[in-house]
């Protein structure tokens, strides 16, 4: 089962394909080039938009489930930690690997490192944490009228950088990925380090 973060993920990643689906809908033809890439950079500048919102509702959950009201010196401290972390998530706004990292051992002591790979694609940690970059590169650059990176998924069959349906069919699969290893990690974490078993 999936916690209540990865839930709320879910539902935002399936209203974000109806981007990339618009994109190459042939009824909407002719369509510029321009206009394709507006909907393929609100597409990913979503995703990355919900992968930050899914950090943050994870923390959230972390401390819901370890929340122990019946002792009162536990609860007293956790409502202090919880006031920092959510002053902490208030300045999480790059949720690149090293930023998503350090927020989640700082507010939950779970490191995600040795979870973040893509065993489907073949993809170690060090490749998982470089493509998690690239997409806040893209991002980046977009958002603030950079020429894109030129990565090897951002290469179109023309050779030039820009965003294409498949690349971003590529980003929904790797955050969904991102966000299922991220959350089987958490669980574990919670169970091992706190003696709970986790409801998701």
């Amino acid at each position: 089962m999936s916690s209540p973060a990865a839930l709320k993920y879910l539902t935002a990643a399936s209203h974000i394909q109806t981007l990339r689906k618009t994109a190459t809908d042939r009824r909407l033809r002719p369509m510029l080039h321009d206009e394709i890439q507006v909907y393929y950079h609100a597409a990913l500048a979503a995703y990355v938009a919900a992968w930050n919102a899914y950090i943050s509702n994870l923390v959230r959950d972390f401390y819901d489930m370890i929340a122990d009201p019946s002792n009162s010196k536990f609860d007293a401290i956790q409502t202090l930690a919880k006031r920092s972390t959510e002053s902490t998530l208030a300045r999480f706004n790059t949720p690149n690997w090293e930023n998503t990292r350090n927020l989640l051992i700082q507010c939950t002591g779970y490191d995600p490192i040795d979870d973040w790979v893509w065993s489907h694609r073949g993809m170690a940690g060090l490749q998982v944490r470089a493509r998690l970059n690239e997409i806040l590169r893209v991002r980046h650059s977009f958002a603030h009228g950079f020429d894109m990176p030129d990565y090897d998924w951002t290469e179109s069959p023309s050779g030039k950088a820009r965003l294409t349906s498949k690349a971003i069919q590529d980003t929904e699969a790797f955050f969904k990925n991102l966000v299922n290893v991220t959350d089987s990690g958490m669980k574990a974490h919670i169970e091992s380090t706190y003696g709970l078993d986790s409801t998701w």
